[in-house]
């Protein structure tokens, strides 16, 4: 072969070497999410509010994000990609961290925000959340753990990202159940009208208005009233609403009996000792 032919033949070869190198690579960008530039992996607006924002498509795939550790790390921290999910997930376990999804990062990972990033109390996924989790004026808070499974593993726990919608309520906090002298509470929750009922909490114990069934995404605050979960809530005074019915006595004066809780003006000066599970006379805790 002379010299001429042979640098002709090269010439080819290297053409649709080049051809095929080209097609391989537009094979691989295709395959690449949100692909748009040779350099640019995500789309516009990724980081930002709309369409394309990645907590947008994350929650379109079931919130799941373990596709993400492929460039950025099994941390998040960098990875292949080099830039780390880290810099704005900080804390609670980074981008997997339960405040990540629902609650506010940062704060507690109770709602709201709730998974659809409502934040009004009327909203089902919000509800009275942060009264349980924080406590309030007039009894002691709940952890997460008493009411729902909190997963040791965002993707491996039964009970959690599980295609149902919604949080399973499982009633896991013993006192919900506490029995008081042949009053046995069979806690339940109903999806459908959003309510709580037969549990020791509000109002299943001796003396109690068992029947209360209040309902989660009621923001009024009419359900924590006195009354509500003993008493009777149509009387005419604080004192009267407040009295438990049943065997309890006919005395209106709350603090001569239980003065380590309730002050002379029917205020809650220790929550930690209101719904606890125990009565405090005289300053002292006793069993039903």
């Amino acid at each position: 072969m002379n010299t001429k032919n042979f640098f002709s033949v090269m010439s080819v070869a290297a053409f649709f070497g080049l051809v095929v190198f080209l097609s391989s690579c537009s094979e691989l960008k295709s395959d690449l999410p949100g692909q748009t530039t040779a350099s640019q992996i995500h789309p516009d607006g990724w980081a930002t509010a709309g369409v394309s924002f990645h907590g947008t498509q994350i929650r379109s795939n079931n919130w799941d994000m373990r596709g993400c550790r492929s460039c950025h790390g099994n941390s998040y921290a960098g990875g292949t990609a080099g830039v780390s999910c880290n810099t704005c997930h900080q804390g609670f376990s980074g981008p997997e961290g339960c405040a990540v999804c629902h609650g506010t990062a940062g704060v507690n990972a109770a709602p709201p925000r709730d998974l659809s990033t409502n934040t009004l109390k009327t909203a089902r996924g919000v509800g009275a959340h942060q009264i349980h989790f924080l406590g309030s004026t007039i009894a002691a808070n709940t952890l997460c753990s008493e009411c729902h499974v909190v997963p040791g593993d965002v993707y491996k726990d039964a009970a959690h990202l599980d295609g149902n919608p919604g949080a399973e309520v499982q009633f896991l906090n013993p006192l919900t159940r506490l029995a008081t002298s042949g009053v046995t509470p069979s806690p339940t929750y109903n999806s459908a009208t959003m309510t709580c009922s037969g549990t020791y909490c509000h109002g299943t114990f001796k003396n109690g208005n068992q029947t209360f069934a209040p309902v989660w995404n009621d923001a009024s605050g009419a359900q924590m009233a006195c009354g509500t979960c003993h008493g009777d809530v149509t009387q005419s005074t604080l004192a009267l609403k407040a009295l438990p019915g049943g065997t309890h006595p006919v005395n209106t004066a709350c603090s001569t009996c239980h003065g380590g809780v309730v002050d002379a003006s029917l205020k809650i000066i220790n929550p930690s000792k209101h719904v606890d599970g125990k009565l405090n006379l005289s300053g002292n805790d006793i069993s039903f």
